[in-house]
């Protein structure tokens, strides 16, 4: 709404801003009247002239403001326009960046929680690769001590054990194939314990194979969601450098329009102090037209009755008035009918 827009609204008889103005004029004019004291028809015209001629310099400047304002208006909305229109890009990339930075921080997170079970895993590969060194160890040891295959150890042992049991053969002879079969069955149990220990070995490898089968998946599925984060995180800067170079932009808009604002201010404060003189104005030319009104009914009446005299002495010489003078006299009762 306009400015004149809104004093017409201020004006409208019936609503109750109107209806309270007429009786704020009327208390002023009771107060003015108090205080205004009673001049002469001379000083009544000359101050009237300048009341008036007051109230159309007002009208005057309060018109050339409204057009000054209308201007910075109209460039004004051009520039909020622009502003806007740019904040309202702002909005909708922001609202793009922070999705980028949601999906971001979801592959974020499922990569450090891929992480976590890979290190654990990772550990646990560790405890089988370390229990596994020891398992080979134990089986090298076993190895070195039955130096040989249990079949082989196995043939051995028989061979000596019937020859002892079915040869004819001296007792030193005996003895030493006895101490070697101690030795043969000593490495009999080293090398069956080794082979149980290899076996074992070979399910510890197989578990651990498991586990570094799940380490590289997992590797994996970080190889593909890290380029993915990546390339988010990238789309997100690289919307954010957009969106502050617009926002600059849009700031720049806002300077100029803040700038017009500032040159508007004065202008509507000149208004308000011009509104606010004008009823003042009004009221005591009011004051002063009731004077001159009263003046000028004295001087009516009292020429009036001039007429009338003149009137009532033509109709007692002649009988014979004038339409004017007979309506005169027939107003006042001279002539009744």
């Amino acid at each position: 709404m306009t400015e004149s827009d809104n004093m017409q609204m201020e004006n409208i008889p019936g609503t109750v801003n109107a209806q309270q103005e007429q009786v704020d004029d009327v208390r002023a004019q009771d107060v003015a009247a108090q205080e205004i004291p009673k001049l002469s028809e001379r000083e009544l015209k000359e101050k009237i002239n300048i009341l008036r001629q007051r109230l159309d310099k007002n009208d005057r400047e309060l018109r050339t403001i409204y057009r000054e304002i209308s201007l910075h208006n109209e460039g004004g909305q051009e520039l909020k326009a622009k502003r806007d229109d740019l904040n309202a890009q702002v909005r909708e990339m922001s609202l793009k960046a922070s999705e980028l930075r949601k999906k971001r921080d979801e592959a974020n997170a499922r990569i450090s929680e891929l992480k976590s079970v890979r290190e654990e895993l990772k550990g646990r590969g560790k405890e089988f690769s370390e229990k596994i060194g020891d398992l080979k160890k134990t089986r090298d040891d076993l190895n070195k001590t039955a130096r040989g295959r249990v079949e082989t150890l196995e043939r051995a042992y028989s061979d000596e054990l019937n020859m002892l049991l079915t040869a004819d053969i001296p007792l030193e002879h005996e003895i030493n194939i006895y101490n070697r079969l101690i030795e043969l069955g000593s490495r009999f149990d080293a090398t069956k314990k080794a082979n149980e220990i290899h076996t074992e070995i070979s399910e510890e490898y197989n578990k651990a194979k498991d586990i570094y089968t799940d380490v590289d998946s997992i590797h994996a599925q970080i190889q593909i969601l890290a380029p993915e984060s990546q390339k988010y995180h990238e789309e997100m800067i690289a919307l954010y450098n957009e969106i502050d170079i617009i926002r600059k932009e849009a700031d720049s808009y806002h300077s100029q329009l803040s700038e017009k604002y500032k040159c508007i201010a004065p202008l509507r404060k000149k208004i308000n102090s011009l509104k606010a003189e004008n009823p003042k104005l009004r009221d005591e030319l009011g004051i002063y037209l009731e004077q001159m009104k009263d003046i000028q009914l004295d001087r009516d009446e009292r020429k009036n009755e001039g007429k009338r005299e003149q009137a009532k002495e033509k109709f007692q010489k002649s009988g014979r008035l004038s339409l004017d003078e007979f309506r005169l006299l027939v107003e006042n009762e001279d002539i009744k009918l």
